[in-house]
């Protein structure tokens, strides 16, 4: 059984300020309590200190993870590292799972926890910030943002909400469910997902092929390269459908699957 409180004496006294008390608080729960949610393996491992983006491994599937903790839920944005590093590992394809922790520093307790996989982390929903000015000791270093908003439901897997374990098996059912992106390249993946994010901003589990064209301009701005959005809406929609996300209804007739 999970236990969901982080708190440790020792941890407290060693430790003066809560930002590291929290840290290592959250990395000693994480890796005596996570399980892998993509094998279900019982276990996983941390990596050595100082291992670039990434924190922890699963020893049966090798599926990378990077951990980050908040006392405030997460909404529209994540802090994250360089911008380049990023960007290079996501068309490298070395990016890890991301898994994102709520915890209240009133009782120590796990509040929410979700997974981003790995296939979803893509452009997309990497935002560039401003360099640092020159008076920061790394003046000039440029961060990143991950956008949670830009990234569909099925890309957003809860393990524990609201104080609460979900169960192991839906867990892994989600993440099945999208796995097959992990077989395309970055590139194309990216285009996927933003137009499964796009039928699902639409207000009915049921669309038309016109409804999508709507998000041309949207598309368009993730992904200037391409001049020729509405073929390549059309070819993901085929995507989604092959994969059992949508169901073709009837010509340019669809509908979005809820479990």
């Amino acid at each position: 059984m999970v236990n969901l409180s982080l708190y440790e004496k020792s941890v407290f006294e060693k430790y003066k300020s809560n930002s590291q008390r929290a840290r290592v608080l959250s990395e000693n729960w994480f890796f005596s309590q996570m399980y892998c949610p993509c094998c279900l393996n019982s276990k996983i491992n941390n990596y050595p200190n100082n291992e670039k983006a990434k924190d922890f491994f699963c020893p049966n599937c090798k599926n990378e993870f990077q951990l980050k903790s908040s006392n405030k839920k997460f909404t529209k944005r994540v802090l994250d590292g360089e911008f380049n590093t990023m960007m290079r590992f996501i068309n490298f394809n070395k990016i890890p799972n991301f898994f994102l922790m709520h915890y209240s520093n009133e009782d120590w307790f796990v509040k929410n926890l979700f997974i981003i996989p790995r296939f979803f982390i893509t452009s997309s929903i990497i935002e560039k910030r401003k360099p640092l000015s020159d008076k920061a000791r790394r003046h000039g270093w440029i961060g990143c943002n991950l956008l949670l908003d830009n990234i569909p439901e099925d890309g957003k897997i809860s393990i524990i909400r609201n104080e609460k374990l979900i169960e192991m098996e839906i867990v892994n059912k989600k993440w099945k469910k999208m796995f097959f992106l992990n077989k395309q390249k970055p590139s194309l993946r990216g285009w996927t997902s933003d137009v499964l994010k796009c039928v699902e901003n639409l207000p009915k589990n049921e669309f038309t092929l016109n409804d999508v064209y709507k998000f041309k301009d949207y598309l368009s701005e993730l992904h200037p390269e391409n001049k020729h959005i509405t073929a390549k809406i059309r070819q993901q929609l085929q995507i989604l459908r092959d994969n059992h996300i949508v169901n073709f209804v009837s010509r340019g007739n669809y509908r979005l699957i809820n479990e």
